[in-house]
């Protein structure tokens, strides 16, 4: 087996390269072969290994529709979010499904009022409760920044850009005057949480034959990796608690993408032991004893992404030491 594992925010903001204990990680990168390459968004990352093309935007919504259980068809799709939009000192700051739990009845609930508002015109499909879709009967001609990557920031330089793009600022401001007491929200408020006050446009396009299968088996959360096997006829495996649990399902063929993508609401020191005790360690154990043939890592950064290609006879090379994973930022 070739095991592909990638980790989005791997280098993260918040300090995990610097941490110690993470020696099975060290070890793999040290002895592997290395290569930097310019950051790129994991939407472009996917579609990149599948063959995918660009349209205006990475055409994340159909394929993730794909992964929640719709069916694209040959439509134009978009995701429509439920966000929330801090109001700071100088301007509006977005925070999106990652900072706030959205149930099911939550979710009904405010689609209904604003499906009743826009009509035909504009229906939102709900179909995961912060994953929402529309579909349009074309393409506008608009950019659009995914929702993670607008997460914290100033919401002005991250709004749809281009000829339609007024249209649906418009249609975003319609729908924060329908969500703003909207029973839904009064509610959460009075408990704590986060108003579910807008909507976010993004990652729009149509579905694509893929180009490429590039693995025999996705395995991951992660809906556009999902919805992009699906789409190239490629089996998916729901992400299972550690590598030992992959390794034992799979077999010993086959070249394997693992998504992974920890919870950002766990503590740092959560984070880190939960990546070297259930992925790093058996991994490494895996390639020693010869149950995987390569194993590659894609490690995330701000401004860069690690690529280390490790097989089993390099692990022999004892003169390439270790070094703390902040060397590699």
């Amino acid at each position: 087996m070739h095991c592909d594992l990638y980790i989005p925010d791997f280098f993260s903001a918040e300090g995990l390269p610097s941490a110690e204990g993470l020696a099975a990680a060290e070890t793999l990168i040290a002895r592997g072969r290395r290569r930097r390459i310019a950051s790129i968004s994991p939407e472009a990352w996917l579609f990149e290994r599948f063959g995918v093309a660009r349209q205006r935007d990475w055409p994340v919504a159909p394929y993730t529709l794909l992964a929640d259980g719709g069916a694209p068809e040959r439509d134009y799709w978009m995701r429509a979010d439920p966000v929330h939009l801090q109001v700071g000192r100088n301007s509006l700051g977005l925070a999106d499904s990652a900072a706030f739990e959205v149930s099911r009845a939550e979710s009904d609930a405010l689609v209904e009022t604003l499906n009743r508002h826009f009509g035909q015109t504009m229906l939102f499909y709900p179909m995961r409760p912060a994953r929402w879709y529309v579909r349009l009967e074309k393409a506008p001609d608009m950019q659009t920044t995914p929702a993670a990557a607008a997460r914290g920031l100033a919401i002005d330089e991250n709004l749809p850009s281009g000829p339609d793009a007024m249209r649906f600022h418009a249609l975003m401001n319609e729908a924060q005057m329908l969500l703003h007491e909207h029973p839904v929200n009064v509610e959460r408020e009075a408990r704590g949480e986060l108003a579910l006050n807008s909507i976010w446009f993004w990652g729009g396009g149509a579905i694509d034959a893929a180009n490429a299968r590039p693995f025999s088996t996705v395995v991951g959360d992660d809906p556009l990796a999902r919805g992009l096997a699906l789409a190239a006829g490629i089996s998916t495996r729901a992400l299972p608690g550690d590598a030992d649990s992959v390794l034992a399902a799979l077999g010993d063929e086959g070249l394997v993408l693992v998504v992974l993508d920890l919870p950002r609401e766990a503590q740092l020191r959560e984070r880190r032991a939960a990546l070297e005790r259930d992925w790093f360690a058996p991994l490494l154990a895996a390639l020693k004893a010869g149950r995987i043939g390569m194993l590659t890592l894609h490690l995330c950064g701000a401004d860069s992404l690690l690529e280390v290609e490790t097989v089993r006879s390099d692990l022999r090379y004892f003169w390439r030491r270790r070094k703390p994973l902040s060397a590699y930022t």
